[in-house]
C-alpha cells in the first residue's frame, strides 16, 4: 500500500538531512530526530533506510540499470530481494528510497517468515528471472538469517527448472562477497553493497512487483530534495 508522507515526517527528513550534512553521528541523529517528531516504527524505518544526502543518493542512482545488460550474469542478494517481495505479499508497506531503490518499511527482522509467502515470493522471482533469460545466476544466501538452510532448500527446488545455470551460494559474508565481485550485475537493496560495488545494480524486487502486480509505491525522491520549503525552523543542536 502507498505510504502517506505526513508533514511531520517531511520535517524529520529535512532535519535528518541537515544533521547528516553537518557530519553528526548517524545513530545519534536518527534517535534524536525520531524522538523529536514522535515517529512510529514504519516512519523510523523510512528515515533510516530511505533517506540519504543528495550526493550519496545520486551516486547510488547512477549505478542503477533499468535492465541487465545482455549476457550479464545476475548476482542476487537473495534473502534481501526475496524478503522485500514477501513483505509486499504480507501487506506491508514498501517505498522507493531517495536513491531510487525499493525498500520496505517493516520487514521480517527477528520475525518468523511465513513459509508459504516465501515460497510464492521465490516463484515470482524465478518467473521474472526466466523472462530476463540471463546466461546464469548466483543466489548469495546469508547463513546468518534465521532458517537460512530451509529457505535455501525451498529455493533450490524452485530454481532447478530454469533453462540456464543457477547456483545458491550459502555464505556468512554475502555482503562482502557481493561487493567484491567484478563481473555481472548485482541485485540488491542493501545500501552498503551498492556503495561499495563497481558493478551495475538492478532492482529485481521492484521489477517483480511492478510487472506482476502493477504495484505503485510512494517515492521519497521528491521529499529528499534539499529544497524542502517547509514551515517551522529546523531542529538545531
Amino acid at each position: 500500500c502507498m505510504i502517506e508522507i505526513s508533514e511531520h515526517l517531511q520535517l524529520a527528513i529535512r532535519d535528518y538531512l541537515d544533521f547528516q550534512e553537518r557530519k553528526y553521528p548517524a545513530k545519534s541523529v536518527l534517535k534524536l530526530i525520531c524522538d523529536r517528531y514522535g515517529l512510529n516504527s514504519a516512519e523510523r524505518a523510512i528515515l533510516f533506510r530511505g533517506v540519504a544526502l543528495p550526493e550519496t543518493a545520486d551516486a547510488r542512482n547512477r549505478k542503477l540499470t533499468a535492465a541487465p545488460p545482455n549476457g550479464a550474469t545476475l548476482n542476487i542478494d537473495f534473502f534481501n530481494q526475496s524478503l522485500i517481495v514477501v513483505s509486499y505479499l504480507a501487506g506491508n508497506s514498501l517505498f522507493v528510497s531517495c536513491d531510487g531503490i525499493l525498500r520496505d518499511a517493516s520487514g521480517f527482522h527477528g520475525k518468523k517468515i511465513p513459509e508459504h509467502l516465501f515460497a510464492r515470493a521465490v516463484e515470482l522471482i524465478c518467473e521474472t528471472i526466466g523472462q530476463l533469460n540471463p546466461p546464469g545466476i548466483t543466489l548469495f544466501a546469508d547463513t546468518q538469517i534465521n532458517h537460512a538452510e530451509e529457505m535455501a532448500a525451498i529455493s533450490e527446488a524452485i530454481f532447478s527448472d530454469l533453462p540456464f545455470e543457477s547456483n545458491i551460494r550459502m555464505t556468512r559474508e554475502a555482503d562482502r562477497e557481493l561487493a567484491s565481485l567484478r563481473s555481472g550485475v548485482i541485485c540488491t537493496a542493501d545500501s552498503v553493497i551498492i556503495d561499495r560495488t563497481v558493478l551495475p545494480v538492478f532492482d529485481l524486487a521492484l521489477l517483480v512487483l511492478t510487472s506482476r502486480f502493477r504495484a505503485e509505491f510512494t517515492d521519497l525522491r521528491e521529499f529528499c530534495s534539499q529544497n524542502l520549503y517547509l514551515t517551522g525552523p529546523p531542529l538545531r543542536d
